[in-house]
Order: structure tokens, then sequence, then C-alpha cells
């Protein structure tokens, strides 16, 4: 923007034809960005963060622009400060002045692996920066301008570093001098020349990442803008972060501090009102998506108390969503089932955080994740904390369903209060099954696991599942479905996926286990058997979760689930407790087989991203993994060949490979929820397709296929899907396995439709060759 040509305009009240035309521009650029990202929305429903938006004005764009002179350090400073405190840093460490931000964060950038390159690519632009990289460094410090320009920053930065090293290793012989801290924190703005200069690069690189990262960073105002370039600074460009920056109460208290009296009122009263605002579908699929009420540091906190074990002086508390498999498999939305769980979060937190306000001396460490909500209760424990939280529990359900319902979200029968489950116990795993134990009672009541009927039932259950394992191996004594202690994994499978079908199990089991015989009897108690073996199944901990969705997939991609993650952990489960001697033994055992399992899918994920780099030109799909999903999202239009070379590749190791569940969507898909959709209904159809094959197919030449489902079309339940294969190196398929498979694609496409409809939704694919 003009600052003279508009300050001019604006002082003197009279504009030249040149400055009339000018000013209208700017104002038509600025309502033009601030409708594309729907900023009148966003400010309606956080009335608070209204003072936080741009006003689009001649007049008001000129004024912002002269505020900046004033605002810029304090902005910056608070955008730092507020970082830190989400990182889980303790103000009395932290440096509070701009100039120690400023020189932190600039050896953060440095440092950091993931921003190293964006930092040196803006290094390569600045003499200033150049001379800074080298500037430890005798052998560069006495070079001139010219012969610095001539150097890349990534050449300077790598002797810089290396001579960093050896200096460092003869300074760590001379003891180092005490700085009391009074001196090192201090509170002031000032910058010398030269960091201003590192200021400046710095918000560079972090203004175009926050742009990529956080969409709607242009729907606020300048100081806004310069508050949030300098939070995303202080955390390195965490976008889990940066996006939730301005929902949190600490940030829009320091934006409500710059209005009069009269305005922070009127916000307050609106502020109160949204509280009890309906949630839509939209803001389920958008704003709940990438949600979360925790940071890295936090969960990794979480994740160090759980891993200690049994602790009489920690209480646990661990929240579920029990139902995430049906409702992916129903509602065929997975962002809408992300969304549905962060809602519920949202809502849980809020009332855990007013039952510490009410507990003085009470520490709560917090955990979160894709499917749960953990606690960790020390410190002053209050001696009602049970009763506490199964008031909370219950009051947060309650809440979430009726919210659910008066917006239209569930559907007639929908029981939203009973698909999360918790528990409590002096460990985490205690927590977790406690929390799996109450999915088989009839009130959804918090369980706590030093309850006597429940450690009664757990070890019942265990006595019980021996018996049955001893009966069922007995049974099936002669097959191939015996492994280990207990049962192949793809037993597991197969049960765990008929979904309480006993004939289609029936038929699966005796397909994939070449069976001639198997009593009907016998599927069902090893129906039985699996369901118990699962409330025994460990709780998954991650730090970080990556959200893997399609929304910026506008030139098309692909998703892919891990196929039997479920079973394999099912698997160990089952052998864990075989080999354990009493309850306590059962969920140490258990907790080492799900680091096993988790350790080996981390492999096949690792392999896939390597699979898709390999199979496609340098940088045109970018990967992100997830739990078991993975996408790609595509730079540039993946031809057909493109697709058929990743499955091919994918195959080079057969066990590897078989074990994805794929589907591409086109480019050219404008609207992103419809992206996700037709990505979630190929992974669907491709289950369908498994599914019916299982019965029909020599298993093991199943086990050497990957399938691709292609979605053609870019309207949703609408339009051509085409089946890719990709085959084992030493499997070539009959033309009598080809018609097949043909026949049980198309099969599988009407199966899909039918069931689409039947749910309400007018999907008429049709499969192509």
């Amino acid at each position: 923007m003009d600052v003279i040509l508009l300050s001019q305009c604006s002082v003197k009240g009279e504009c030249s034809d040149q400055q009339k035309k000018y000013r209208q521009q700017v104002e038509w650029n600025c309502q033009l960005e601030v409708k594309a990202q729907n900023c009148e929305q966003l400010a309606k429903q956080h009335p608070t963060w209204a003072p936080l938006m741009r006003k689009c004005s001649f007049k008001e764009q000129c004024q912002e622009q002269m505020d900046m002179g004033r605002e810029q350090a304090q902005a910056c400073l608070r955008g730092y400060k507020n970082a830190m405190i989400d990182l889980g840093v303790s103000l009395k460490d932290m440096s509070a002045s701009l100039a120690g931000f400023v020189e932190n964060s600039w050896e953060s950038f440095k440092k950091n692996q993931r921003e190293r390159a964006a930092f040196l690519k803006e290094c390569d632009k600045s003499i200033a920066c150049k001379r800074d990289l080298v500037k430890d460094d005798h052998r560069y410090q006495g070079f001139t301008d010219e012969k610095l320009a001539k150097m890349p920053a990534v050449f300077l930065y790598t002797q810089a570093e290396d001579m960093k090293a050896h200096m460092a290793s003869l300074e760590r012989m001379r003891p180092k001098p005490y700085v009391p801290i009074a001196e090192r924190v201090r509170d002031e703005v000032q910058l010398t020349k030269e960091q201003a200069s590192k200021l400046q690069s710095l918000m560079s690189i972090a203004g175009e990442k926050i742009k990529e990262q956080y969409q709607r960073y242009s729907c606020y105002n300048a100081v806004a803008q310069e508050e949030l370039k300098c939070y995303g600074i202080g955390t390195v460009i965490d976008p889990t972060l940066v996006a939730g920056y301005f929902v949190k109460g600490a940030r829009v208290a320091v934006a409500a501090s710059r209005l009069t009296k009269a305005e922070r009122e009127v916000h307050a009263v609106a502020a109160v009102a949204a509280t009890g605002s309906k949630v839509t579908r939209a803001e389920l699929t958008g704003k709940y998506l990438s949600y979360s009420p925790t940071t890295v540091a936090q969960n990794e906190k979480w994740i160090g108390l759980a891993e200690k074990g049994t602790n009489s002086k920690i209480t646990f508390l661990d929240i579920e969503n029990s139902q995430m498999k049906h409702l992916n498999d129903t509602l065929k939305d997975k962002n809408l089932v992300t969304g549905l769980t962060n809602y519920h979060k949202e809502i849980l937190f809020k009332k855990i955080e007013k039952l510490e306000a009410a507990n003085p001396g009470l520490v709560i460490d917090k955990y979160s994740d894709f499917k749960s909500s953990r606690f960790a209760f020390s410190g002053k424990v209050p001696t009602n904390l049970d009763d506490q939280l199964k008031k909370v529990f219950a009051e947060a359900n309650s809440e979430y369903t009726t919210k659910l319902r008066d917006s239209g979200v569930l559907k007639t029968g929908d029981k939203a209060e009973t698909w999360f489950r918790g528990g409590t116990g002096s460990s985490a795993d205690q927590a977790n099954i406690a929390a799996r134990y109450s999915r088989q009672t009839n009130t959804n009541d918090l369980q706590s696991f030093k309850n006597g009927s429940v450690q009664s039932s757990l070890k019942g259950s265990l006595k019980s599942l021996e018996t049955q394992r001893t009966q069922l191996r007995s049974e099936v004594a002669r097959t191939s479905m015996v492994q280990g202690d207990t049962f192949h994994q793809d037993v597991y499978d197969i049960v765990r996926k008929g979904g309480g079908n006993t004939e289609q199990i029936k038929a699966g089991l005796k397909n994939r286990f070449g069976l001639s015989q198997l009593s009907t009897g016998t599927v069902q108690k090893m129906e039985k058997y699996v369901k118990s073996v699962d409330e025994f199944s460990p709780g998954i901990h991650v730090s970080k979760r990556e959200i893997a969705h399609l929304n910026k997939a506008e030139s098309g991609g692909l998703s892919a689930d891990v196929i039997g993650l479920g079973s394999a952990n099912l698997k160990e489960t089952a052998e864990a407790l075989a080999s354990s001697k009493n309850l306590t033994g059962a969920l140490e055992n258990v907790r080492k087989g799900e680091k096993a399992v988790t350790k080996k899918f981390d492999a096949q994920k690792k392999y896939f991203q390597n699979v898709l780099k390999d199979s496609v030109e340098p940088g045109k799909l970018k990967t992100v993994c997830s739990g078991d999903d993975c996408i790609a999202v595509a730079t540039k239009p993946l031809t057909e060949t493109e697709k058929k070379k990743i499955l091919k590749n994918l195959m080079s190791n057969d066990e590897m490979g078989s074990s994805f569940r794929m589907a591409f969507i086109p480019d050219g898909v404008k609207v992103a929820e419809a992206r996700n959709a037709l990505a979630n209904h190929g992974e669907s159809v491709e289950k369908i397709l498994r599914q019916t094959l299982s019965t029909s197919m020599e298993p093991r030449r199943l086990k050497g296929l990957v399938f691709g489902v292609d979605m053609k079309t870019k309207e949703l339940n609408k339009g051509n899907v085409q089946l890719l294969i990709g085959e084992a190196q030493n499997l070539n398929l009959t033309s009598g396995e080809r018609a097949l498979i043909k026949k049980k694609f198309e099969e599988a496409i009407k199966r899909f439709n039918d069931d689409a409809r039947a749910k309400g939704a007018s999907s008429s694919y049709q499969a192509i060759p």
C-alpha cells in the first residue's frame, strides 16, 4: 500500500483522479480477499475476535498502517510470549525481551531442519544475514561484501556449523560464569540495526508459512497479523498451534485490552451469547477438523507420566470415542468423524478447566489424539475427585448430544451420549481398560479400575478368555488357523471385519484357511473370543498427530489405509493375555505387544512414503500419514501411468504393498469436502471388493494384490470409477482371475450404491474397464 498517497488524500480530504483510482483499487482488493476467506462469518462465529478483523475502508486502512509504527514491537513481543506459554515454557524460564526473542528465534530457525531451507533461501538475499552466519568463523570474518555475495548461504552455514562444533569441543573444557536472571530477562523492545534486519527476515519466512498453513490469516488486521507472525516464529511454525491462536482466551484478552470500556462490554455480552450457539456440519469438517486442545509439549509430558506405570498419587482419566470405526464405516466421511470427536474434546476440556479452577493446588496434565482425551491428576488431589470427574463426564456427554441434536447433525436413532466411554485408574493402562470395560455396561457411567466390581469382572474375563482359547484351539487344532499361543492374524481380521455376520465370517475363514468343514458354533465362539480380547486392547499414545486430509488437493491426489492395524493389535493382545498370570501382568504384556505393532506399522508407512517419492517426479506428491491413514496431495495431476507405477512399486515388497487400501481422486474437484468424500467412497469400494474376494479367490494370490480405486469423476455420488491393480512380482493373474475381479468390482460398486441409497444418499457410480 502506498502510505504517502493514502495519507495525503486522507489529510487534505481531496483526491486527484490518480489517488481516487488507487484508493478504489486498494478497497476493492481488500474486499475481494475478505470475501474469499469468508471473514464476516468468522467474526460472527467468534464476536470477541471482531476487533482483530481487517477493515477495508480507505480511511481505516490508512490509519492501520500509521498505527503499525507504534504497535509493531509490542505486538511481536506478545506473540512470542504467548508462543512460549503454549509450548509449555514457563515465564521464569524464557527471555521476555524482544531482542532476546529475535536472537533465540534466529538460531532456532537455523537449527530446525524443517525450516532451514526457507531460512537459508531468505538469507541468500541479505549480506547482513550471511555475515551473521560466519560471525564466529575467523576464516570468513574478513571477507568483503562482494566476496560473501558470491557464496551461497547453504555453504556458509555448513562451514560455520563445522567451526562451531570444533570450538564447542574446546569450550566445554572451560568453566562458564554465572549470569543472574535479573540481568538476563529484560522487558525492553529496543533492537539494534542488525537485530531489526534479522526480525524482518524472520517475518518474511513466517508470513509466507502462515499464509500457506492458515488460510484465514488475511482476515486479520495488520497489528493482529504482526502478533500472529511472531507467534509463528516462536513456535517455529507449528500449524496446529497457529490455526488455533486466536481461539485461546488469553489471545482474545490481549486484543480486547486495546478496546474502550464500552466496546469490551459489548463484546463480552456477545461472547457469552456465542457459547450456546449450535454447531454445523460445515464447522465440524472445517473448524474442528484440525482442532487440538493440547500442544505437542503437553502430550509429551503426559506420555512421560504414563510410561512410568502405576502411581498411587496420580489419578489417570481416559475418555475415548468407542464408536470411531462404526462411525467411519456408516458415515463414510472421516473428516466429519474427526470433527465430531474434536467437538466433544472442546466441550470436555472446558469442563476440566472449570474443575481445575475449583480445586486450588490440583495439577492436571493433559493429552489428546485422534480418538482419545486423557488426563493425569496430581498435586493437591481432592478426596472426592472421582465424584467430580463422573459429573464432568456426564455433563459433557449430555451437552454434546443436545447441541448435535439441536443442530440437526444427528439422525434419528443416533445415540451420541453412548459414543464416548471413560475410565479412571492409577496408571494410564488401568484407566484405559476401565474405559473399555464401560462398553459392556448398560449405562454410560465413568468406570474406576479400583472399583471391586470392575476388577472382579476383568479377572473373570481373563479366566473366561483362557477357557475360550483352550477350547477353540482344540476345535481347530488340525488347521492353519492356529498360530503361536492363539490364532493366525487373519482370523482376527476376518472376524473383526465380519461385523457380526456369522455366515460371512464362516465363508471367509473356510476360504482363507482352505477348510471343507467349519461349524457355525465354532465361528460364534470365535466371534465372542475376539470381542473379549478387544476389551483388553491398549490405548495408543502419540505426541503429535498429523491431520491427513485432501483439503488442498485441487490438483488431485490419493488416500490410503494401512490394512490390518486393528487385527495386528488384536493378535498381539491375545498373545500377551495368553502368557499372563494375573491382571497386572496382562496389562504390562499387552503394552509391550502394542509397542511392537506400532514399530512395525511405522515402518510400513515409511515404506509407503518412500515408494510415492520414487514413483513420480520430485515434489509432485506431498504425503502425510496419521494413525493408519495416509494421504498424498498432488502439485499437478497424476497420469494413469504414474498411478499404475505407484501400485507396481508398492508390490516390489508384496508383504508391505498388499497392506494398503488406496483411492485416487482427480484434479478439478472444487469443494474440499467432496475431495475427502470421494476418497472415502473409493476406499469403501475397495473394502467391499477385498471382502467379497476373500470368499472366492485363493487367499495367497489375493495377498499378492494391491487395489487402487480410481475415482474418475469430479462429482460426488455419480460418475465413472475404475479399478487399478498392482501385482506381486511372481504373480501372474489368470484370465479367469481377472474376470472374477472385474465381476466382483462391478458388484462392489453396486453394493456401495445400494448401501448409500439406503442411508438417504443418491449414489449412482458406474464401474468402467
